[in-house]
């Protein structure tokens, strides 16, 4: 533990069990009014989960409920407790909506590339290069357009 308390063993405040999961939806609703992507600090995210404290295992319960509502974050060290092991409350961290944007599958494609097709990201949704996207993509990429 730091000596100027900023790390704790953390864990949900007494009474407060049943904040989190709300607390969770108004973490999506504000990346969803900062246009699916905002910039945070883990301390702001404890405190809006309802956690009193910053630890180790509380970094595991920040993701689960990031993940759980839709939402993707980085860097993804800062949440695990094996890399993290004396997380802070000013550690900054941006957190953005996995809602198949162009700048989701961006994101996405960068942080887990054995998860997906990193040159059909970069050069369909980046370059332009739209012969590079997947049916799919390029119907969200018309949507996208017409509805801007």
């Amino acid at each position: 533990m730091a000596e100027n308390g900023d790390t704790f063993e953390g864990g949900l405040p007494e009474g407060t069990e049943g904040t989190g999961e709300d607390a969770a939806k108004g973490v999506a609703a504000r990346v969803a009014t900062g246009g699916g992507l905002i910039e945070t600090t883990l301390g702001a995210l404890r405190e809006e989960l309802g956690y009193k404290k910053l630890g180790r295992w509380v970094l595991e319960e920040l993701d689960g409920h990031l993940v759980g509502h839709g939402l993707g974050f980085f860097p993804i060290w800062k949440l695990r407790p094996a890399i993290n092991i004396e997380p802070r409350k000013e550690q900054r961290l941006w957190v953005y909506a996995l809602d198949g944007s162009t700048r989701a599958q961006v994101i996405t494609a960068i942080l887990q590339p054995e998860d997906h097709d990193v040159f059909a990201a970069l050069d369909g949704l980046v370059a332009g290069r739209h012969q590079a996207l997947a049916p799919q993509q390029k119907l969200d990429l018309i949507r996208e357009i017409a509805n801007s």
